[in-house]
């Protein structure tokens, strides 16, 4: 089996994707987009060929290794990781992002209950004045 450009480190989107195929004990051909991933398996000993009466090399009768099975399932582990870490970052985002929120809605409608005391405005008619200028002046903050 001739081999390309042999990766190392972490298991490529496609690799994983081979060695989960190839984890349920089904055999992988490396042809077409899975050639260069099953190549580089091979190369790093997660697959190995399996000779048969049919394909006497067993170059297309890749099977998982012990060290594949073992790759497989730490690359899955990391990856659930990765996952679950960022959907973390983005709930917490999104909480801050809340509070932050409420807290400036809070602000509005102390700076409306001021303007009423003031002026006498309808403190509705007043929050939606205080929320045009806020927000022009945000625009203008950030430059928009």
């Amino acid at each position: 089996m001739a081999i390309g450009k042999v990766v190392t480190g972490p298991l490529s989107q496609d690799e994983l994707t081979v060695l989960m195929i190839a984890a349920e004990d089904q055999p992988m051909i490396p042809i077409g987009r899975w050639k260069e991933p099953a190549e580089n398996l091979v190369a790093r000993g997660f697959l190995q060929p399996t000779p048969s009466f049919q394909d006497v090399t067993g170059n297309f009768n890749l099977r998982i290794t012990d060290a594949g099975r073992k790759a497989a399932s730490q690359d899955e582990d990391d990856t659930v990781r990765q996952m679950i870490e960022t959907n973390n970052a983005i709930v917490r985002g999104k909480n801050d992002a809340r509070v932050q929120a409420n807290q400036i809605a809070t602000q509005l409608v102390d700076l409306a209950e001021l303007s009423n005391k003031i002026t006498g405005e309808d403190r509705k008619v007043a929050l939606e004045r205080w929320a045009r200028i806020i927000l022009t002046r945000a625009l203008e903050m950030i430059g928009a």
